[in-house]
């Protein structure tokens, strides 16, 4: 009797897995893929990845549930900013949310994100992705996309400007905007955001670059007088993955973060579009002024801009450069 009964019980347990194999029906492990961003998790420059991350949990839950899990470690507290590519490379995390000053030092193509006059969408459509990822995979990086905001970027100081000269003026920068400030005559300091408010305060730098949204996370809005109305560069904050964990997934894994991300560059352009027309308001509403240079000094700010911006990439990139300039550049 009890051996019929084991034998009933083995033929029920086959029939289950003959079942689960015909119908595809199998339960998979969870692949868990850790994250990191490069800034701090209540920041606005985060809001881009949150998109993502939803995204992809919402498809994970409707095509694959429980085959993927996104777990999001940190930002700089978790792995210092400037550490956060090199991390990547080694493993030690599976996806960064960064900017291209972060890692040019790896990979110094990348500061010509920041010159590209088309949406995330449109290098897409035109190959700047795939040339991009090209460039990563050499650095065992997969380029899953750029999920920038696509906000310009203005000049903040806390004292007036009346033509396109900064001469005597101390500027905070990252490596994205250096050669600005020193083609307009300014001195560079190479400071991390979270001293920016200190060094504004004690009079240690005169201004800083940095988009609209944003300002007021760090609280810079209180020690910040004036923003000179050049918008210039796009916010790119590239999403990187490790090229050996993007190579283990499964190809409809691979597939689906690459919709997710494709997704998310788009609703990330219009979210911070909206945030951007709230900000400003309530920046000037804060006190600070709005600086119009006349329009030939204008018209210098931005060629400075750009032709110091490919100048830059071109020498340290003699090879690839010009060939990004000729992917950027609208017929």
């Amino acid at each position: 009797m009890k051996k019929r009964i084991v034998s009933l019980l083995l033929a029920a347990l086959l029939g289950v897995i003959t079942l689960q194999v015909q119908t595809g029906w199998v339960m998979a492990e969870t692949i868990t893929l850790k994250s990191v961003t490069a800034w701090p998790k209540t920041a606005s420059d985060n809001i881009p990845y949150q998109i993502f991350s939803e995204i992809a949990e919402q498809m994970v839950a409707n095509k694959y549930p429980g085959e993927l899990k996104i777990q999001y470690i940190g930002g700089p507290e978790a792995v210092k900013t400037s550490d956060q590519v090199q991390a990547l490379q080694r493993g030690m995390v599976d996806i960064c949310y960064t900017t291209n000053a972060y890692y040019v030092s790896l990979l110094p193509e990348v500061d010509a994100m920041k010159l590209s006059p088309f949406s995330p969408a449109e290098e897409r459509a035109q190959g700047v992705t795939a040339y991009w990822n090209d460039l990563h995979e050499k650095k065992q990086i997969y380029y899953l996309g750029r999920l920038g905001h696509d906000q310009k970027f203005y000049l903040y100081l806390t004292k007036p400007i009346k033509s396109a000269d900064l001469k005597g003026l101390n500027i905070r920068v990252s490596p994205m905007y250096l050669q600005l400030i020193k083609g307009l005559g300014g001195n560079p300091i190479v400071i991390p955001p979270t001293e920016v408010y200190s060094a504004l305060e004690r009079n240690v730098v005169d201004g800083y670059c940095w988009v609209t949204v944003g300002i007021r996370d760090w609280g810079w809005q209180k020690v910040t007088k004036y923003i000179v109305d050049v918008p210039f560069y796009r916010g790119p904050n590239p999403l990187l993955v490790n090229l050996n964990t993007w190579n283990k997934l499964p190809k409809k894994l691979q597939d689906l973060l690459t919709e997710a991300a494709k997704e998310a560059e788009k609703k990330a352009v219009a979210r911070f579009e909206e945030l951007t027309k709230e900000e400003r308001p309530l920046l000037v509403k804060e006190g600070i002024q709005v600086i119009e240079l006349p329009p030939v000094e204008k018209e210098k700010f931005l060629k400075v801009a750009y032709d110091e911006g490919w100048k830059d990439v071109i020498e340290k990139c003699p090879k690839t450069g010009p060939e990004l300039k000729k992917l950027l550049t609208k017929k």
